[in-house]
């Protein structure tokens, strides 16, 4: 047996996620709320465990010498496994257009009397500014490679800055209006406008040079491109283009659509106000956020994040992790209640609708981890919610463990081993009274299934 830790940390929402004893693909309620800015400027942007985001700040009330007319915004960026909010940058003029990937984040902002590409590096802790003649507007990352559209509209370019070399390289040729670029590894994507009434999708090769045509629209689109697939909404419809598949439609009717998105196998836009996840392995569509409220999606590596209005001044930052199919060997079952070694132990004191969130870092190696969570009034409703490192998610109400006492004793066991990492458990109040204390009990076991 090792000793497994376990840490309090803090309360992020006051619902939490059902789940079941097996894990699914998504859920359909209660996302967690990771910021409650002033007012959001443009959709998050979000990869790997990181989330960016701009929202707008109060003026100052005396502006200082250097203050000039315009929208002051702030960046943020929050990590989804640390659980922690990070200021930027403080001071953005009209900021715009974040993107993020890997260890750099990148935006627009207005400086002066023309707008530039700001870029910040995660691991150096770094804000460097992208400076040319034109306006830049746009842009998107990929590794060390950032794209964006630069100039007035009718002539518009996009163009591409490498940060190894320091390089700035012109993509689009000819005469043509070219904008909303997107770039995946080696590959550019970005709409053309050939007439008033037709624009391109252009896909180009950076290695090879070449260059071709995915689709033509009606209407000026906002493509996004992942693992060789791009997405974009055209006439209230969701399309899907590969070199090898073509182009296809993911959506039936038209509809109030916008915000089309894609990474890996998901795709998600918004759609008459609920954000839409669309799994093509399993050409399963569900259904998440607030009726009317929710646009502007974003995808993570295991999760969802969007914008939710809140009928206020005010919006909300909205998380939804994405829950993965369930693990071949794994058994959820009913612990014996006479378990004798503690191995970590927390408690504290709940109410109805309160959440209250803990870590528990799971060894390389553990075959077992059992949970012993009681609460001191059999007439409370409690419940306990696990996530594990892949997103698969279990929630373990009185019931579970086939006693109505008031305590919850459950082992989950794997022969091939539990997976190892940060765990996060959930504790909510379902039906309390007034105030209920409530323990938790952690065991870890590594060996031959017991």
């Amino acid at each position: 047996m090792k000793t497994a830790r376990i840490f309090a940390i803090l309360v992020v929402a006051s619902a939490i996620i059902p789940g079941i004893t097996t894990a699914i693909s998504f859920g359909e309620d209660g996302p967690f709320q990771i910021a409650h800015p002033y007012d959001i400027i443009s959709a998050p942007a979000a990869g790997g465990e990181r989330i960016l985001w701009i929202e707008s700040t109060p003026p100052p009330p005396f502006p200082d010498p250097g203050y000039y007319p315009g929208v002051p915004c702030a960046v943020y960026s929050y990590n989804t496994t640390a659980q922690t909010k990070t200021l930027i940058r403080s001071r953005a003029t009209n900021a715009r257009s974040p993107d993020i990937d890997g260890d750099l984040a990148v935006w627009e902002e207005e400086r002066g009397s023309t707008t530039d590409i700001i870029f910040y590096n995660f691991s150096a802790g770094t804000v460097s500014a992208l400076h040319t003649n034109g306006l830049q507007h746009n842009p998107r990352v990929s590794e060390y490679r950032i794209v964006w559209e630069e100039g007035f509209e009718g002539e518009r370019r996009v163009w591409m800055y490498n940060t190894k070399d320091g390089k700035s390289y012109g993509i689009s040729t000819g005469n043509t209006d070219c904008f909303s670029p997107d770039i995946e590894g080696n590959t550019v994507i970005w709409v053309e406008k050939n007439d008033p009434d037709v624009y391109s999708i252009v896909s180009r090769d950076l290695v090879s040079g070449r260059q071709f045509v995915l689709d033509t629209t009606s209407a000026a689109v906002c493509p996004r491109i992942d693992g060789g697939r791009v997405v974009w909404e055209d006439g209230g419809l969701i399309h899907l283009a590969s070199n090898e598949e073509g182009v296809s439609i993911l959506t039936a009717e038209p509809a109030c659509r916008s915000g089309a998105i894609i990474s890996d196998n998901i795709v998600a836009w918004s759609e008459d106000g609920r954000i839409i996840c669309s799994d093509l392995l399993e050409t399963k569509t569900t259904r998440i956020g607030k009726w009317h409220a929710s646009m502007k999606p974003a995808i993570l590596d295991e999760g969802i994040v969007w914008v939710e209005d809140d009928q206020s001044e005010l919006s909300s930052i909205l998380y939804q992790p994405i829950l993965s199919r369930p693990h071949g060997d794994l058994q959820v079952a009913s612990c014996p209640a006479d378990i004798s070694t503690t191995r970590g132990e927390q408690s504290g004191w709940m109410r109805e609708g309160e959440c209250s969130w803990y870590v528990l870092d799971v060894s390389t190696g553990t075959t077992q981890i059992c949970l012993d969570f009681s609460w001191e009034d059999i007439n409370e409703s409690l419940s306990c919610t696990l996530i594990c490192p892949g997103g698969t998610l279990f929630r373990f109400t009185d019931s579970d463990d086939e006693i109505m006492d008031a305590r919850v004793r459950i082992s989950l066991t794997s022969r091939s081993g539990i997976v190892p990492g940060r765990w996060y458990c959930a504790i909510s109040g379902e039906s309390v009274r007034e105030e209920v204390q409530y323990s938790i009990i952690w065991y870890e076991y590594s060996g031959p299934e017991k």
